[in-house]
């Protein structure tokens, strides 16, 4: 099970407490998981996680994560008192943009040295006028690509995060390939909407079973973020 520390960006979140439920984390996530395979999300993922209360000594807390895409849900659930508390994380990894600059430079050295093999030049002419900028100049193109071929023909996933995270490269990606167009943001409320929809049934399931007072209408609205311009606005 992976043990995580950062959180992604976060685009929206949901959370309540629920007076007088007494019932297990397992539970409630396994109730979350079964509402998710009736749904039939396309091109979602589900699995359990650790992440961290605190540091890298303290203790670790179990969510249910459903991914989709660059798009990552995070469910947790744990007793609270005399209360059930519940809440969702949605948000976007944020990798840190060391890795991929370093093998983006190295791709990008290799490149070079593929383009002065090409045009003939010899190793003592490489850092020549013609000998230095054809090479560089093609390998840049070479390179640049090869991201604009990734964006184009592969779909959104994970590997976006980290492209996006080198410098210059990851903005120019953004704004090509990954804009903020209606779609995306239409498949993200989508996505959205049937997650919180999933934990709202075991919500609601929990409550009439109990005999509990269920959610009023604003209790069971999240707060968008991200797509509101960072404003706090109910969806």
């Amino acid at each position: 099970m992976p043990r995580l520390f950062a959180p992604p960006t976060v685009i929206a979140h949901w959370d309540t407490l629920i007076e007088n439920l007494q019932t297990s984390s397992l539970e409630f996530y396994k109730g979350v998981e079964e509402a998710l395979t009736k749904r039939e999300l396309p091109d979602s993922r589900t699995l359990r996680v650790d992440w961290q209360e605190g540091g890298v000594l303290s203790a670790r807390r179990e969510y249910v994560r459903v991914t989709r895409g660059r798009y990552r849900f995070d469910v947790c659930a744990a007793p609270f008192g005399r209360g059930f508390f519940v809440s969702w994380w949605l948000g976007e990894p944020l990798p840190s943009g060391v890795i991929p600059t370093v093998l983006t430079l190295v791709a990008f050295y290799f490149a070079t040295g593929m383009m002065r093999e090409s045009f003939g030049i010899r190793p003592y002419l490489f850092l020549g006028p013609m000998g230095g900028l054809v090479p560089l100049a093609s390998a840049l193109l070479l390179v640049l690509g090869v991201f604009l071929a990734i964006g184009v023909f592969i779909p959104e996933s994970p590997l976006d995060a980290y492209i996006m995270a080198i410098p210059f490269i990851g903005r120019a990606y953004a704004r090509l390939c990954r804009p903020p167009t209606y779609y995306r943001l239409d498949m993200a409320l989508m996505f959205q909407s049937a997650v919180h929809a999933a934990v709202l049934d075991v919500v609601d399931s929990l409550t009439k079973v109990n005999g509990l007072r269920p959610l009023s209408e604003l209790e069971r609205k999240p707060i968008l973020r991200v797509f509101c311009n960072n404003s706090r606005h109910s969806t």
